[in-house]
């Protein structure tokens, strides 16, 4: 609810009871009034420190969305040199609170260079100075005397001033932003008022890429639509087989060509942090004239790259699966255990052929997934009942077993 608010409004209670019990007299001369005592005083500090780390998150939210909103609508068409002229805090926060609003706003700025804000550094600006004139001499720091602010300006290379005025109206901060022209006149070129919401907690954001909470929320959904337990992945793969390994008789000519899959099916999360997910796909490949197939495909994923799916960087998974391929048409005679004769080649050459072949595949692979919307894959397969096959080699042997196949994959997910 309204803690900050809340805070304050205790912390100005406190203070002026303070204020009040702690004076030694009346204006009248009486005697003291007595003084806060140590839980007073405790319960005083601490209310002190947790106003000032409220307001503290509240400044740095508003500059949050200052500096945002300068990278929709930049304030200037191109670089352009700007000295921070100065900042106020509410009262009774100091300078200590102002040092941390500058150096916050001053990594914004180096971040975020959109906005077309260059930020030049200005020690005139709050040094106190003594101005000597026709009219007499003004003693006054640096952003309380014009004429002495345009010459610091000119001199720093700068004819841009920003100044950023925090205020605490009702329950609320509001910044107030401004940026003038470095002339006696001081005339405010730019300005831009942001309060807090009180409802909210502030945002906590990196610095860079920074975002607007419209921005964060619209993330947000996007991110938990992604995440549902079950996903609707469409691929689009090419796989393709070793070539032969003999060169006896018609087979030292005959091999596979590349064949290229859709696949579309379903994955679910077999955990809630999606470390393990499990999924299922059918697809289909054609090749005018050569051969047309389907395939069914399972397959078991774990999470390599953390404990649990992220939310903003890409996840890397490890799988296991296995699939049933069927061919039809002249394409399919290379993964027969026969050669073909003169008679099959025949009827390929006319289209008249009715050979088929179906077999059955281990696979092993990597994904990279980004944010449950595109992946990337790429896979092995082992296939023991090719191992005859006259137009099928092996890309690599590991003795107990063959990698015959290797393919890759694009997938979007839905």
């Amino acid at each position: 609810m309204r803690r900050t608010a809340l805070v304050t409004s205790s912390l100005i209670t406190l203070s002026l009871g303070a204020a009040l019990v702690a004076a030694p007299a009346t204006a009248a001369g009486g005697p003291a009034l007595p003084a806060l005592s140590d839980e007073q005083q405790e319960e005083l500090s601490r209310l002190r420190a947790e106003a000032a780390s409220q307001i503290q998150l509240r400044a740095f939210d508003l500059l949050d969305e200052l500096v945002a909103s300068w990278n929709a609508h930049p304030v200037f068409a191109n670089d352009t040199p700007v000295i921070l002229g100065g900042v106020t805090v509410p009262l009774g926060f100091g300078t200590s609170l102002e040092a941390l609003i500058e150096n916050h706003f001053a990594e914004l700025v180096v971040k975020n260079p959109d906005g077309h804000v260059k930020l030049t550094h200005c020690p005139q600006c709050s040094a106190l100075i003594v101005h000597s004139g026709q009219k007499g001499t003004i003693v006054a720091r640096g952003i309380d005397a014009p004429e002495a602010l345009a010459k610091a300006g000119v001199e720093s290379g700068s004819t841009r001033a920003i100044f950023l005025d925090f205020e605490i109206e009702g329950s609320a901060l509001v910044l107030r932003a401004r940026i003038t022209s470095l002339e006696p006149q001081l005339p405010v070129l730019y300005a831009h008022t942001v309060s807090s919401n009180t409802t909210t907690s502030a945002l906590l954001r990196t610095g860079e890429p920074l975002k607007t909470a419209e921005q964060a929320h619209a993330e947000y959904v996007d991110t938990l639509l992604g995440r549902g337990a079950v996903l609707v992945p469409f691929s689009i793969g090419v796989r393709t087989f070793a070539s032969p390994n003999n060169d006896d008789g018609l087979n030292a000519n005959v091999g596979t060509v590349p064949q290229v899959w859709l696949m579309v099916g379903g994955e679910v999360a077999l955990t809630q942090a999606r470390a393990w997910t499990a999924g299922l796909s059918v697809g289909a490949t054609w090749v005018p004239v050569l051969q047309t197939g389907g395939m069914v495909q399972a397959r078991v994923a774990r999470l390599l790259s953390g404990n649990a799916a992220s939310l903003t960087n890409p996840d890397l998974y490890a799988f296991v699966g296995a699939n049933i391929t069927y061919l039809q048409g002249p394409g399919a005679l290379v993964f027969k255990n026969t050669v073909p004769t003169v008679a099959d080649l025949l009827l390929a050459v006319t289209g008249s052929t009715d050979a088929s072949a179906i077999w059955g595949a281990g696979q092993v692979g990597v994904l990279l997934r980004v944010k449950n919307r595109i992946s990337l894959g790429a896979y092995a397969e082992v296939a023991p009942t090719l191992a005859d096959a006259t137009g099928v080699g092996t890309f690599v042997d590991l003795t107990l077993f063959r990698i015959q196949s290797v393919g890759a994959e694009v997938a979007f997910v839905f």
